[in-house]
């Protein structure tokens, strides 16, 4: 990577603070169309070594859109050793004390097309494969190890201050910077958070039967113990408990852990073996009152936060990369105005319904499902039941989970960046 910590100021068309999955993915197309991009990443640059052994131990459902949207970036190709094909998802209602009385019901993604739901991916192997194409892209510099000290409004739009001591300056800044998003801070936006009694604990497990490309999501009381198919004869698994028990098998050594994770997956995969590192997230929702400001666009969690059901997180929020890419390529090639106020309001039009419907589907099914509730639970059993036995009703469930209320923009139906 090209050093430039001798300028004292970057001057870009639009500038991106906040180096996640999202932050890059829309660096890397506003990249691949030439315009020239700056990407602050608090993050390093992503090393060689295996995935199992980096920070990041979680992994990405990526639904087939998305994956076109990663495809027009250039950046799916490295992804595909590592991707493992998504055709069932099961769904399983268990109640409190059970052990082999439960009701399920799967979506078969042979029943509405030829193609899987979509391809479950390493998130780790998916930054180092978005970063590597952003150093083939001559407009875009990336800066790794940097923060945004602070920010300010000026005439050509907000400079920012690094921690690197470099100044720069955009008349376009997208705020990519998670749920304490300090761009949407700066600029006044509000918004609502709420967290929830809740923990993901993420880990990788070896298995002796094959998973047969079956994601199980099985509803405890507290929570879902989500199952996801990996390369070979692994998984990853999220598992959703009640914070202060979370913290305690996290505590746990390699054995005991391994003893919990028996318990949860009822012999589903056989013998089991826990490699790679864990990890706990504090589950939480949030929601911006405006995906834009003056010079600003929110994407991604600094415009919206869900809970881990259904996969729907970074397939949100590649949505909103794939609309605000689109709508900003197009302003490029008519040479206007990137910060254009209509097109922001745009942006912000096509993107608040489709997140919000999510939000509130992901906030009502995590409470509906983590409960202890007789009543409920057999409303669950009723609901499953209905869906397995009516199968217009499973494919419309299956299709809507796919696609965006308004449509599914072009860089996520094949359209090539040009």
């Amino acid at each position: 990577m090209a050093d430039h910590t001798s300028q004292v100021q970057i001057v870009g068309q639009v500038q991106i603070v906040g180096g996640g999955l999202a932050g890059l993915s829309l660096a890397a197309a506003l990249g691949t169309a030439g315009i020239k991009t700056l990407l602050i990443d608090l993050e390093p640059e992503p090393s060689d070594t295996p995935f199992e052994d980096a920070n990041d131990n979680r992994t990405t459902a990526l639904i087939q859109n998305s994956i076109n949207l990663l495809n027009a970036c250039g950046a799916w190709k490295g992804c595909e050793d590592y991707a493992t094909a998504l055709t069932v998802m099961r769904i399983v209602n268990l109640p409190r004390g059970a052990q082999k009385h439960s009701n399920s019901t799967d979506f078969d993604s042979r029943e509405i097309e030829n193609s899987p739901f979509g391809f479950n991916v390493p998130n780790a192997v998916l930054r180092r494969v978005l970063f590597d194409r952003l150093l083939a892209l001559p407009s875009v510099t990336h800066l790794t190890s940097t923060k945004m000290d602070r920010m300010e409004q000026t005439p050509e739009g907000y400079s920012l201050h690094l921690s690197n001591g470099q100044n720069a300056v955009a008349p376009l800044t997208i705020g990519a910077d998670g749920k304490n998003s300090a761009c949407r801070k700066t600029a006044g936006i509000k918004s609502m958070s709420w967290p929830y009694p809740q923990t993901a604990i993420t880990c990788y497990i070896e298995h002796s039967k094959p998973h047969q490309n079956v994601s199980t999501e099985t509803h405890y009381p507290v929570g879902p113990f989500t199952l996801v198919p990996m390369m070979g004869k692994r998984s990853s698994i999220v598992w959703v408990e009640d914070t202060r028990l979370a913290k305690k098998y996290l505590a746990l050594d390699k054995e005991a852990f391994e003893q919990e994770l028996k318990n949860k997956i009822k012999g589903r995969l056989g013998t089991i073996n826990l490699f790679g590192k864990r990890g706990g997230f504090p589950i939480s929702a949030m929601l911006s009152d405006s995906f834009y400001g003056k010079n600003l666009a929110l994407i991604a969690e600094a415009a919206h936060a869900l809970p881990p059901i259904a996969a729907q997180g970074l397939n949100l929020s590649l949505r909103d990369v794939a609309v605000l890419a689109e709508l900003l390529i197009d302003h490029n090639k008519a040479d206007k105005a990137l910060n254009d106020i209509e097109l922001l309001k745009e942006y912000d039009r096509a993107r608040s319904f489709d997140v919000v419907s999510r939000l509130a589907a992901a906030d009502g099914l995590n409470r509906f499902a983590s409960n202890d509730s007789a009543i409920l639970h057999k409303v669950r059993d009723i609901g499953l039941s209905a869906v397995r036995n009516f199968s217009p009703l499973r494919h419309l469930m299956m299709k809507s989970g796919m696609t965006s209320p308004l449509g599914t923009p072009s860089l996520m139906s094949g359209k090539e960046i040009k």
